[in-house]
């Protein structure tokens, strides 16, 4: 028979032995909670940029999506505007004709009466062959032109061809400023901005007593720029803050007026494509879509402000150019 002192020993080394395996497992165990955790850190970064990286996918595809409905409204666009190019140069034949023998008439022994009315017609052919002029540039126009240009200058082309679609029943007032301001940009898409929201604001204005539209033009500073704000904008937030930085001066044309106003859970989608409230044949959701390309590619902004009842306000902010503000001062 083994010793009791043997037997001890040897129970003293199986305790020493359980004691160094106890404390290598405790070791392991821990070792294998922080892997665990290191791993489940790990998997939620992983999930997390994943997760940012398909949103960020989603917002490419749904702008990619966008442009490319843009693309094939714009390609019908550009056909019909052919079509109007066509229409043009064969309206202005006639109008030739017509021109050329109201100048031959007045060669004639004609009565005063007769005469002065004669004298009308060519001042009203001339007038009528530079509108179909406007209209041809804007319908069928194949290449952007950015230029430097007095917003005023913008507002006066706009004017006349606002004259001849502006409903009868609305009383539209300008209030352009005095001060000079030149901005770069291109002329045609600047009024084609204008024409898409005074056809808004007439739509808005439709069947009201006493309708009114009031277009406004005014010089801005930074500060003041930044004091006219609502969250209802086309450009992206940080892109309008960067832009306020780069310049110092802004020219404004506002479209105010005094119609229904639009309804809070519509001004969130208003830059959307083809979002309308419109009937089918009235709208087609493209207007403010492709006045935010515009505004986008002047470096401006669109900014809507619209109360129930109370009418609706649309803010256009183009930057001055600096150089022609250092001349004038």
């Amino acid at each position: 028979m083994a010793k009791q002192s043997d037997i001890v020993k040897e129970v003293k080394l199986l305790k020493n032995e359980n004691r160094i395996l106890l404390t290598e497992l405790e070791e392991a165990y821990k070792n294998m909670e922080m892997i665990l955790v290191q791993t489940e850190r790990e998997k939620e970064i992983t999930y997390r940029e994943l997760e940012q990286k398909y949103r960020t996918l989603q917002k490419i595809y749904t702008e990619l999506s966008r442009k490319e409905n843009m693309l094939i409204h714009m390609e019908k666009l550009s056909s019909i505007g052919q079509f109007i190019a066509e229409i043009v140069h064969e309206l202005k034949n006639p109008l030739t004709v017509i021109g050329a023998a109201a100048d031959i008439a007045l060669l004639e022994d004609l009565p005063n009466e007769t005469k002065n009315v004669l004298n009308k017609i060519p001042e009203q052919v001339n007038r009528m062959q530079a509108l179909l002029g406007r209209f041809k540039a804007m319908a069928y126009k194949e290449k952007e032109k950015f230029e430097p240009i007095d917003i005023n200058t913008t507002l006066k082309n706009f004017i006349e061809t606002i004259e001849l679609i502006a409903p009868k029943s609305i009383d539209i007032i300008f209030e352009l400023s005095n001060e000079k301001m030149i901005v770069k940009g291109d002329l045609y898409q600047l009024v084609q901005i204008y024409l898409n929201l005074a056809k808004n604001a007439f739509d808005l204005l439709d069947e009201k007593i006493d309708a009114k539209l009031t277009i406004s033009t005014k010089l801005l500073s930074r500060a003041k720029a930044k004091k006219n704000q609502s969250k209802f904008y086309c450009q992206k937030p940080d892109t309008w803050k960067n832009i306020l930085r780069a310049h110092e001066n802004f020219a404004l044309i506002e479209f105010a007026d005094n119609g229904p106003g639009i309804p809070e859970e519509h001004m969130h989608f208003l830059f959307d494509t083809f979002f309308t409230t419109k009937e089918r044949s009235k709208g087609t959701g493209l207007g403010l879509a492709i006045s935010q390309d515009i505004a986008i590619k002047h470096n401006a902004n669109i900014i809507f402000n619209s109360e129930p009842n109370q009418g609706t306000t649309v803010q256009i902010y183009v930057p001055i150019i600096k150089n022609d503000l250092d001349k004038k001062s």
